[in-house]
């Protein structure tokens, strides 16, 4: 009987065989992996938020449903039913809610019916840097905590649910995501180039059909549509996810007939999933690394960051001077994130290695780095953008001080214990680190 971790990899591998045909260009040991796929994985059992960057016909918007489709259970046409598309006309009426009109006309009263979107486990949010600014600001709470508002009316559903969105390199049509919606996604990733072998299978399609099942998705669709009012909001979700669970079944079946004997976590084995992820324990040189870049980070000159204060700044070789900030939510991904990849590759504890890993993912899409830093990288030849590219390597110059000093670090903790206040001036004087500058302000 396999484990709750071998049954992840092994869809993990089913997904980079059969339904999305990415490069393993993540590295985590002695071990490479297709981030896409990975990730993808990881955030659906986590009911995370990713966005997945690429040019056109990259295989975002289809890799995320077709995952989707096998992660949680669902018909592959249900998935791209509830896909939200990004363009300049999208409304709440096409992605939230509409009112009853008959219940308007007849009764006077305004009665919310809900789309299908709201109710569904996953939600992908297709080429969402083609929503305007306004509408973007529509998504924050949804994609934030799932809670869904029209019209003074609001539902809010006891299950997470998962989200992906797609994104575009900057073009005529596309606009500048906006900071607080991008600092809602965990984690982003890229499409990247191909080999040439694996181009081959590309043109010749991916076979999704064991995936579809149009039947269910009809009656799936009639059923919210029937029971769609707030008040009737718990029994659709129960509805949608009874389905989901005989669908696995069925998923399972059809894939074993073409030789995939995989077993596909049902409602109580992710549960059973997640307690585990949230017992493993967290080393102490990651959590020593992890306080240590959080206070390198800060503008020692004001709250408000601006790098033009960086020049002739004594701390201007460190990454305040490059890296605009790290917030709240992306050291909450990062921690999460970290977390789930050391389970994932049967990890007791979660390193630093494990964190340097997922550190990327979770910061290059949510902070801002100096055109100065950006020049530097910029003709690099590389496998990735300039900005992944550039917070890369700028972590890397990090961890090199952070082992120089970690020695330090232990010293003024224990310092701090012992109440030894002066010693931790000593050490902050000598050292001349923010961290050290930080943990001896107000002493």
């Amino acid at each position: 009987m396999k484990n709750n971790s071998q049954k992840i990899q092994g869809l993990y591998e089913a997904v980079g065989s059969y339904f999305y045909l990415g490069e393993e260009t993540f590295e985590i040991g002695d071990k490479r992996y297709d981030p896409v796929a990975l990730f993808g994985i990881l955030n659906l059992i986590l009911d995370g938020k990713e966005l997945i960057f690429g040019e056109y016909g990259s295989g975002k918007t289809s890799s995320s449903e077709r995952i989707s489709s096998l992660v949680k259970g669902l018909p592959l046409e249900f998935v791209q039913s509830t896909t939200i598309h990004g363009h300049p006309e999208q409304t709440e009426e096409k992605m939230k809610a509409t009112l009853d009109l008959g219940a308007l006309e007849k009764e006077g009263r305004e009665v919310v019916k809900w789309k299908i979107i709201p109710y569904s486990p996953v939600v992908i949010i297709d080429e969402i840097n083609r929503l305007p600014i306004g509408k973007q600001n529509m998504l924050l709470n949804e994609v934030d905590r799932n809670i869904w508002s029209y019209r003074g009316e609001t539902l809010i559903l006891k299950l997470a649910k998962s989200f992906f969105a797609t994104i575009n390199y900057q073009d005529a049509g596309t606009t500048k995501l906006i900071a607080p919606l991008c600092d809602r996604f965990d984690l982003a990733v890229e499409t990247g180039m191909l080999h040439p072998i694996r181009k081959r299978f590309i043109r010749r399609g991916i076979d999704e059909e064991v995936l579809r099942d149009k039947k269910l998705t009809e009656e799936m669709v009639e059923y919210i549509l029937e029971n769609n009012e707030t008040r009737q909001a718990e029994k659709v979700v129960q509805y949608i996810n009874e389905r989901s669970e005989e669908f696995k079944g069925e998923l399972e079946r059809r894939l074993k007939e073409r030789g995939l004997y995989l077993q596909i976590p049902r409602e109580e084995e992710v549960k059973e999933i997640k307690k585990e992820i949230a017992e493993l324990e967290i080393s102490e040189d990651a959590e020593l690394f992890l306080d240590y870049v959080g206070q390198e980070i800060y503008c020692h000159y004001a709250l408000k960051k601006d790098f033009s204060r960086c020049h002739g700044c004594h701390y201007s070789n460190f990454l305040c001077a490059d890296l605009f900030n790290i917030s709240n939510r992306a050291e909450q991904s990062l921690f999460k994130y970290s977390k789930v990849l050391a389970w994932f590759i049967g990890e007791r504890e979660v390193t630093l290695g494990h964190v340097m890993a997922v550190m990327p993912y979770a910061l290059w899409h949510r902070s801002t780095v100096s055109a100065e830093k950006m020049g530097g990288v910029r003709e690099s030849e590389k496998d990735a953008s300039d900005e992944f590219y550039a917070i890369h390597e700028l972590l890397g110059s990090v961890k090199r001080r952070w082992e120089e000093h970690r020695d330090y670090q232990i010293e003024a903790y224990l310092a701090l214990k012992e109440g030894n206040y002066e010693k931790i001036k000593n050490v902050a004087d000598k050292v001349g680190h923010p961290f050290f500058k930080s943990l001896a302000r107000g002493l």
